[in-house]
């Protein structure tokens, strides 16, 4: 009994190592592994030990991308800030923020048709995600031409503070949030009030019995005679006589 409770602590402490050296969430599998484990089930009464434990402390387990990871509380971010400066900060061009939101809420999404939405190229803001690791190839569309499908990654998850793409907000209250502030979504667009239509003309219908009007004859005009060849035909009839 006393070699059981005497590595209860131990694993603790085990499992509080591991997720403070770690630069990424751990899965909880991995976890299992490394701590040496019975299997997940203990692994999570660990970690919700642990989660109690910090609960008047400066750190927290925060579960993102598929796994665990110790980080401080968003209170204390603003010194966190101040000793690490520009090295936390992760820079991106509203370009590229707007065409990764819009593969967060499309994805799998070809580049067509982010470019589609936002109504200009998007090579290189595609390109800048890439390079940060927060969309990867997620294979190919099956159709003409077979162009590359793109998804976010498990650093988006992380950066973000999310377990999974599920957990993002709810596009329709964020629409509307966007909207009460006088902006619009890229990915949610309204037709313009002001866009002129064009009125097709009316085109009866198939069943519609429309009315023949047929054309009426214009009346044959008849030539007025000359005044000099009535003067002829007068003398002709003189000359009879």
């Amino acid at each position: 009994m006393n070699n059981q409770e005497n590595k209860t602590p131990e694993k603790k402490h085990i499992v509080e190592t591991l997720l403070f050296i770690t630069n990424k969430p751990i899965a909880l599998t991995k976890l299992v592994e490394c701590a040496e484990l019975i299997d997940k089930d203990e692994a999570r009464q660990i970690i919700a030990e642990l989660k109690t434990q910090y609960e008047h402390s400066a750190i927290q387990i925060n579960e993102v991308a598929g796994g665990y990871q110790l980080s401080t509380k968003p209170e204390f971010g603003r010194w966190v800030r101040k000793l690490f400066a520009e090295k936390m900060v992760m820079k991106l061009s509203p370009a590229a923020l707007e065409s990764l939101a819009i593969i967060a809420y499309k994805q799998p999404i070809t580049k067509a048709e982010v470019e589609s939405i936002r109504g200009v190229d998007s090579g290189a803001p595609l390109e800048r995600l890439l390079e940060k690791e927060l969309v990867k190839i997620a294979g190919r569309k099956d159709t003409v031409g077979k162009p590359l499908l793109y998804a976010t990654t498990e650093e988006f998850l992380r950066l973000f503070g999310i377990n999974r793409v599920n957990d993002l907000p709810d596009i329709a209250s964020f629409a509307s949030k966007e909207q009460e502030n006088g902006q619009d979504l890229p990915f949610i667009k309204e037709p313009d009030e002001d866009t002129e239509t064009i009125e097709e003309p009316d085109v009866p219908k198939e069943d519609e019995v429309v009315e023949q009007v047929e054309p009426q004859p214009e009346p044959e005009l008849q030539p007025e005679p000359q005044p000099q060849l009535q003067e002829e035909v007068q003398q002709q009839e003189v000359e009879r006589e």
